[in-house]
């Protein structure tokens, strides 16, 4: 029962992430390949360890994300690295199954110098990844920008020179600077992740990760999509889905909504009714979410996922098709999505009320515009239905609150590094 592929786990990150900012991603990318390489030199890590590290620091600056209009990774990188240190830290600690591993971003920008300042198991992987990050950045400096014999100036001060011995013996072995340049790293990076069998939790964990990457731009689409996601599940076990269809359901409806993040915030948050052109601009999501997912997962997942607004009568978007072209999971998402517009908060205006939005939903039905059965289904299980939700979300909004209250403290400490 495969919906998502191990090996097609990556590339829905780096698809999405691009969308936001591709400069971001490949940084990442290449970091990841060269602490990979130096890694795998050592002949001491598990596959496991190996993939745990690879994900790590192809995501070190995902604190990046939160930052608007990143130009250059390595201008941002020598301004300002604790704030997105500190965040990213925390983001994949609450919202990846990296968990405790997370510490290496926190202090991937520490110098080796102050090593002394701090305490962490994971010290030899954290050198490494500074190193990796070092050089990736130092191979888009300008030559006027070099500083002369710079690995040999901050040996064992900006980082560890065991770190840099590693490089080299990797660089001997693997030719890394060399498949940097000709591209060829990309196919071995990921050859190299999809031997590795994710188990459908840690698929999961990754794969919410860009849900929850949404909230560096729109807090209220993160608790839409998650919203989503719960109705739908409810929905589609009291209507009986066979157990790969509410598999394939869970995942269409996780990431039905990824192309928002190529949407303006300002069309994306508006709070009134979007003119003829704005909404041309919205309806585009669902095509960007196509874009993101075509190839890279199961057909079914594909198309729960990007038939969200289409209409049972064919009015509906993006490709205008009908009761008979839809499938019950791909209805009850519909109706999913519409529930949880209508339950939603925004900063311009509360929950609908739950009559107000039964009539809504029950119009829909009547006027053929979403299914019958799933609008019974769930009218006549509402109250559970929402109950259970809101059990979900204070999960989610309490692990924010760690999140905010936690960044704080960590940035006091971090003082001491500046």
């Amino acid at each position: 029962m495969k919906a998502i592929s191990s090996e097609n786990v990556n590339e829905i990150i780096c698809r999405t992430l691009s969308i936001i900012n591709p400069k971001i991603i490949k940084h990442g990318e290449i970091t990841g390949y060269i602490l990979y390489k130096m890694l795998e030199c050592e002949h001491v890590y598990s596959d496991h360890d190996l993939v745990d590290y690879t994900m790590l620091s192809i995501l070190h600056d995902i604190g990046l994300y939160k930052e608007p209009n990143v130009q250059n990774v390595v201008d941002l990188d020598s301004k300002d690295v604790w704030s997105h240190s500190i965040y990213g830290f925390l983001f994949l600690k609450y919202f990846t199954p990296l968990k405790d591993k997370a510490e290496i971003v926190l202090y991937h920008h520490i110098d080796y110098n102050r090593y002394h300042l701090i305490s962490s198991k994971y010290l030899h992987i954290i050198e490494c990844l500074n190193l990796a990050d070092h050089m990736d950045t130092f191979m888009h400096l300008r030559q006027d920008d070099m500083e002369k014999d710079y690995f040999v100036k901050y040996r064992d001060i900006k980082f560890s020179g065991k770190a840099l011995d590693l490089f080299f013996r990797a660089e001997a072995k693997f030719k890394i600077t060399e498949k940097l340049v000709n591209g060829t790293y990309k196919k071995e990076l990921s050859e190299f992740l999809s031997k590795k069998v994710f188990s459908e939790k840690y698929k999961k964990g990754f794969l919410e990760m860009l849900v929850y990457t949404i909230d560096f731009r729109s807090e209220h689409t993160v608790i839409h999509s998650m919203a989503t996601v719960s109705f739908a599940r409810q929905l589609g076990r009291l209507m009986r889905l066979s157990g790969v269809e509410l598999h394939n359901l869970y995942y269409g409806a996780l990431l039905h909504d990824l192309g928002k993040l190529a949407i303006p915030l300002e069309i994306l948050e508006s709070p009134g009714r979007l003119s003829a052109e704005e909404m041309k601009i919205m309806k585009a999501h669902v095509r960007i979410t196509e874009m993101i997912l075509e190839g890279v997962v199961d057909q079914d997942v594909l198309e729960i996922a990007v038939r969200h607004h289409e209409k049972l009568d064919g009015t509906g978007y993006h490709k205008g098709l009908t009761k008979e072209d839809l499938t019950l999971p791909q209805q009850i998402v519909a109706v999913a999505d519409i529930l949880s517009a209508l339950y939603g908060r925004r900063s311009y205006k509360d929950s609908f009320e739950s009559d107000k939005i039964k009539k809504i939903l029950w119009n829909d039905a009547e006027n053929n515009k979403i299914s019958k059965p799933v609008v019974e289904c769930l009218l006549r299980n509402y109250d559970s239905i929402i109950s259970k939700f809101e059990t979900e979300k204070q999960q989610t909004i309490g692990l924010y609150l760690d999140i905010k209250e936690q960044y704080e403290v960590i940035a006091q400490k971090f003082t001491t590094y500046l």
